[in-house]
């Protein structure tokens, strides 16, 4: 097992892990193969970034459904249901029955307009139409895979356990520094080869942080969730929760309106005193009076 208990334990403990070498060599090379067919140039900048830069690398944001799974060749789609990620996950939901919600490539170098140094973060804005409960049925597993090496100057992945933030509400879901220092001061920055592994949760929060020198990072962004919720899953409406004009409509939908779109019934098992409260904080001027009753 690539994933060792080790690893288990540690995401238990602190909602993430860190596997180093996940993929085989075999798995990396065929990995980036697929890679270059898609973004020709990339890895070889990331490799050497005293070279020239990709072509259009500065050229405006392109869908991520360009460069999401189903992908052409077949190693980053043999990746995307990998069966260490599909076991892990499953650890994670108590044996639920699994979909992938998600599997697309991220990319970015130094002046790219992904080059940002972002705000502490929790990803379920995106990923369900209400809130992360603490509870495995309901569990979404985020993975991250590097197909470049991470050095601390190349933009790593900032994550930060959630001992420092265990037992409480979990939103706002976005801080600044000046707002709760204590998640930077207390961050791990993701420095690892090419093939490795980072896994967290929708209850963990991270941030990418902005390169120091010239170079690029290529990574695959891979989630699982449990089969049987419909608020889940970012290919979806969730994948809106991340503007202003959505939560206002969640807010001032009917109840009919929002179980069209796959938002939990009243009387759905979802509901505990955690969620209400989490989906109440989420969206503060909806009628919680359905769910509470």
């Amino acid at each position: 097992m690539r994933i060792s208990d080790e690893h288990v334990q540690h995401y238990h403990d602190h909602g993430y892990a860190i596997v180093e070498d996940f993929l085989t060599p075999s798995e990396l090379a065929g990995a980036r193969a697929d890679v270059e067919a898609f973004i020709p140039g990339w890895l070889d900048y990331a490799d050497d970034p005293s070279g020239p830069k990709p072509v259009g690398w500065d050229e405006a944001q392109r869908s991520r459904r360009a460069v999401r799974f189903p992908f052409r060749g077949a190693h980053l789609n043999a990746i995307t249901l990998h069966p260490e990620l599909r076991r892990f996950a499953s650890l994670m939901t108590g044996d639920e029955a699994l979909f992938c919600e998600q599997s697309d490539l991220t990319y970015k170098c130094k002046g790219h307009y992904g080059d940002t140094d972002q705000p502490m973060h929790l990803d379920y804005v995106n990923h369900t139409l209400v809130y992360p409960p603490d509870r495995p049925e309901y569990w979404q597993t985020a993975f991250l895979i590097y197909y470049t090496d991470v050095a601390i100057h190349q933009a790593p992945t900032a994550v930060c356990s959630w001992q420092h933030y265990r037992d409480e509400i979990l939103w706002p879901a976005v801080y600044k520094p000046s707002q709760r220092a204590q998640l930077y001061e207390n961050e791990v920055k993701v420095t690892v080869p090419a093939g490795s592994l980072l896994a967290y949760s929708m209850r963990t929060f991270h941030r990418g942080t902005a390169f120091l020198q010239d170079g690029a990072r290529v990574g695959h962004f891979i989630s699982y969730a449990p089969k049987r919720p419909k608020w889940m899953g970012i290919v979806g409406w969730p994948e809106q929760g991340v503007h202003q004009s959505f939560s206002a409509w969640v807010e001032q939908a009917s109840l009919e309106e929002r179980e069209l779109i796959g938002f939990p019934a009243p009387k759905d098992d979802y509901w505990t005193a955690e969620t209400l409260a989490g989906v109440a904080a989420r969206f503060p001027n909806m009628d919680m009076s359905p769910y509470t009753e």
